[in-house]
């Protein structure tokens, strides 16, 4: 068994990981679903990079595998070895977990390579390591980590409120009296909270009208509810921050509850 988890799961490890490297130079891979090429995105370099980092931490726990199943010295390094990339592959697919609607199969298979190899080389080792491992999920499934998930898909009205801001209950409770159909999309919602801030918009409610290819964006309660008076899908020129044939928004000046601190928002209300 211990010839087994020192030297040949490690060699197959090595060719799993040596597999894919080769696949990937020539523009194929092991994995071709959605979850792969998500993982792909969520990293800040191109993989083929992780590969090659793969392919070393392969080659350093089959060559540590190999002198430790002769020598109990180099044994200690081996572990060392398969339980920290047990962690780091515990973090990566992980964080993969919790951002992405599927998983990469090819991810998954690395991860039970270096279980396999940690829990057979050693149990009392692995079992050591295993509230570590847990302590990382843990700290994960803390994090409000943005998902990669689609809020807009057809065509019609999205508001992004809070059920405790004044301004978002001034405006469903306009859009209800005057059967307006909207949905809504929470700003508590990591999504929402990084799309606001990446138009600047500081204040909720923010309405997104999509009609087809273009998507209309208005911030402020004033704002959304003369929008619905006017009857007219057109902003005003003068309050319009930038334009094209897609894309529209217009900026409301406070007219809305602060949400960079939401547990204050009560109080970060302008009423």
């Amino acid at each position: 068994m211990k010839k087994f988890s020192f030297i040949y799961l490690p060699i197959l490890f090595f060719i799993y990981i040596l597999t894919e490297m080769v696949l990937k130079l020539n523009h194929m891979s092991i994995c071709e679903t959605t979850g792969c090429l998500l993982a792909d995105n969520l990293l800040k370099f191109d993989s083929i990079y992780l590969n090659f980092m793969g392919l070393l931490d392969a080659s350093l726990i089959l060559v540590t595998g190999w002198l430790g199943h002769k020598n109990k010295k180099y044994a200690k390094i081996f572990y060392l070895v398969v339980f920290a990339s047990l962690l780091f592959e515990t973090v990566l697919l992980g964080y993969q977990y919790f951002v992405s609607p599927e998983m990469c199969k090819f991810c998954m298979g690395v991860y039970a390579f270096l279980v396999l190899i940690a829990l057979l080389s050693s149990r009392i080792y692995f079992a050591m390591v295993l509230p570590a491992v847990a302590s990382v999920v843990m700290a994960l499934s803390f994090l409000s980590l943005p998902k990669s998930e689609v809020f807009v898909i057809n065509d019609g009205n999205y508001l992004i409120q809070s059920p405790t801001c004044e301004h978002c209950k001034k405006v469903k409770t306009y859009l209800k009296d005057n059967n307006t159909v909207f949905s809504k999309i929470n700003i508590d919602d990591i999504e929402a909270r990084n799309f606001a801030t990446f138009l600047d918009f500081k204040t909720i409610p923010i309405l997104l009208i999509k009609e087809g290819k273009k998507v209309q964006i208005i911030n402020g309660d004033t704002n959304i509810i003369n929008h619905f008076k006017s009857h007219n899908d057109t902003i005003k020129e003068s309050a319009v921050v930038a334009s094209n044939s897609d894309f529209l928004y217009e900026k409301a000046h406070d007219e809305g509850c602060g949400f960079i601190t939401l547990s204050k928002l009560e109080s970060n209300c302008s009423k």
